[in-house]
């Protein structure tokens, strides 16, 4: 059973670390494969770190995360934007995580591991492959160059995200809508991003009924996805060039009263059917799937989504259809 999840932060990186610290070690696993090209199989051992220490600029506590799976150490980063100081920053949270994480002491040398790092970019505004830091000593031969692996979310769909195991990053998916809502733009243009977060909501459902993810961290996705893209909305508001704020709100109310807990009982009962163990059960579950089923009619939700959701018949949607007609 996965932890609950509660939402102590609003910033990015807190968010895409706690979805990091509560992920199966198996989904965990599948996103450090697909971030860093890796082939560790899906029962590796897994370890979650994190180096803690206080910056005196920022007059702050900053919390790089770290990741160990078998004896290689990962360090991932999240920032909004690209900045002359970030290969350097990179390099120097490596070193602070290899004194912590995986440094080797002996009688005469210590052995400093530092953690293959990737930086995730939210948004894409100077982009480039790789962050790099030549490191040279005294003599000539005597140098090395870190680099870090970047990786812009824009260059990725949300199905991309979901197939690629990166539930951490997907909340931050609404973020490559800023630049078109923040400037002058047409009801067209907002048909298409409002279009465009319909298919993500059922994308992101899709994950969940197919137990790509567990209930907290589908709960935790999908309202951080309605948070970012309600902070645009309302900053696409004070720029005053928002024009159907309705819709925006009731897209993201569509996301937000989706009954997602009547999925484990409709999974319930069709494991039972498939197992042959209802038997005086049945009654009491079709009872339940006719009240979800309702309750979904009530908040407009799509009939092919009612129906894959509830396993009702399309006869018993119909006749529920009139039901509620006539009241």
């Amino acid at each position: 059973m996965e932890p609950e999840i509660k939402k102590i932060t609003t910033n990015y990186d807190g968010i895409a670390k706690s979805l990091l610290d509560s992920m199966k070690d198996e989904s965990l696993v599948a996103f450090i494969n697909s971030s860093f090209s890796k082939n560790f199989k899906e029962d590796a051992k897994v370890v979650r770190l994190a180096t803690e220490t206080y910056d005196e600029e920022l007059k702050q506590k900053r919390c790089d995360y770290f990741i160990r799976i078998e004896n290689d150490l990962f360090l991932i980063e999240i920032q909004s934007n690209d900045d002359s100081e970030m290969a350097m920053r990179i390099f120097d949270y490596g070193i602070r995580g290899a004194k912590i994480h995986g440094s080797v002491k002996n009688d005469e040398i210590i052995d400093l591991k530092l953690p293959e790092p990737v930086v995730f970019f939210l948004r894409k505004n100077n982009p480039k492959e790789k962050l790099s830091v030549r490191i040279s000593g005294p003599n000539e031969n005597d140098s090395f160059t870190y680099e870090a692996r970047v990786i812009y979310l824009d260059d990725y769909s949300f199905n991309d995200m979901i197939d690629r195991s990166m539930f951490p990053m997907i909340p931050f998916y609404m973020m490559r809508y800023e630049k078109k809502l923040f400037d002058q733009h047409t009801v067209k243009d907002e048909t298409v991003i409002l279009t465009d977060l319909r298919k993500c909501s059922e994308s992101l459902k899709e994950a969940y009924r197919n137990n790509r993810i567990g209930r907290e961290i589908y709960k935790y996705i999908r309202d951080w996805l309605v948070s970012v893209f309600r902070a645009i909305v309302r900053k696409a508001k004070e720029k005053r060039t928002f024009i159907d704020l309705e819709e925006a709100e009731e897209i993201m109310q569509m996301i937000m009263d989706e009954p997602i807990e009547g999925y484990d009982i409709f999974q319930t009962i069709r494991e039972s059917k498939m197992e042959g163990k209802l038997e005086g059960k049945i009654e009491g579950r079709i009872e339940t799937q006719t009240e979800v089923a309702l309750n979904m009619l009530k908040n407009n939700i799509p009939d092919d989504l009612i129906l894959n959701c509830s396993g009702i018949s399309a006869e018993t949607l119909e006749k529920l259809k009139k039901q509620i007609t006539k009241e």
